[in-house]
């Protein structure tokens, strides 16, 4: 049998658990990276009756540039199925593609978190990160207004880099929220925060999601 990998991502909620137990449910469960990482290259139909048979409700759309022209698909398959769009691999400009994007979350009625990543090299001075925090809020700025004209969230994503410390992901936040942006949050991988684990123990981790 062929492997599928499948990484599963805490759904990223705003009403409050019952208890720590009950975050990780079945239903609150997103299933992420498994359309470029299928060993049987299953389309949208067959990834949706996957889901389905599955158990799983809720689904991030992870994709490469040989997907694109199945996008509409994709989305019809999920709706056909009950599976919830929860979020959506997102380009990190408002470029075309992304722009294109946009136009397919208004065309089928769908409200995906965006997950968008950076990158970059450790700053070596205040004013060096002063500068970087504000230039990465421009950024993620631009992609914001244009997400919450569709209802949408932005989740800042880390993988790896300076822009995958939590610390300065709130940061970038925190400057956004101060021109008035309030639609994005953080989606936090532990696949890409190895580095991180000895912060666990010492109870100095910073984790959030997207509220």
């Amino acid at each position: 049998m062929n492997p599928l990998f499948v990484l599963m991502a805490v759904a990223l909620l705003s009403a409050p658990f019952a208890s720590a137990d009950d975050l990780f449910d079945r239903e609150n469960l997103v299933a992420w990276c498994i359309v470029p990482f299928d060993a049987k290259k299953r389309g949208p139909e067959e990834r949706a009756q996957m889901l389905e048979r599955l158990g799983f409700k809720r689904f991030a759309y992870d994709y490469r540039a040989e997907h694109i022209p199945t996008f509409d698909a994709e989305i019809d398959a999920l709706k056909r199925h009950g599976i919830e769009l929860t979020a959506w691999w997102f380009p990190t400009v408002l470029n075309d593609e992304a722009q294109m994007t946009l136009d397919l979350f208004k065309r089928h009625n769908v409200h995906p978190q965006l997950w968008v990543m950076g990158g970059g090299t450790p700053t070596k001075t205040p004013e060096e990160q002063k500068q970087r925090i504000d230039e990465e809020a421009a950024r993620i700025r631009t992609i914001a207004e244009a997400a919450a004209a569709l209802r949408c969230k932005v989740a800042l994503y880390n993988h790896g880099g300076w822009f995958g410390e939590p610390e300065n992901q709130i940061e970038i936040i925190q400057r956004i929220a101060r021109d008035g942006v309030t639609n994005v949050g953080i989606v936090y991988n532990l696949h890409h925060g190895h580095e991180h684990l000895d912060r666990f123990a010492s109870g100095k981790a910073i984790i959030a999601v997207c509220v």
